[in-house]
């Protein structure tokens, strides 16, 4: 940004944002940008939702990309 005009348009946006993971996602970007781990920021709901799918994925039950990518393909693009 070039200059203190730009950073304050911006500061003015976040201060009216209500949208929860926008705004963790915002967080999660400072923290990669100061090196800090992201994980402590997530809802945790988040987290929950996270360490399901990776135990599910680990016990077999996820579906392969390619034949996601695949069924999605034929349905989109005929």
């Amino acid at each position: 940004m070039n200059s203190i005009v730009d950073k304050q348009e911006l500061i003015d946006w976040i201060e009216g944002l209500d949208n929860e993971a926008l705004l963790v996602t915002l967080q999660s970007m400072k923290n990669n940008a100061s090196g800090g781990d992201f994980w402590d920021e997530l809802p945790e709901k988040t987290k929950q939702a996270i360490d399901k799918a990776k135990k599910e994925a680990e016990d077999g039950k996820g579906i392969p990309h390619r034949k996601v990518m695949k069924e999605m393909r034929e349905r989109f693009l005929p």
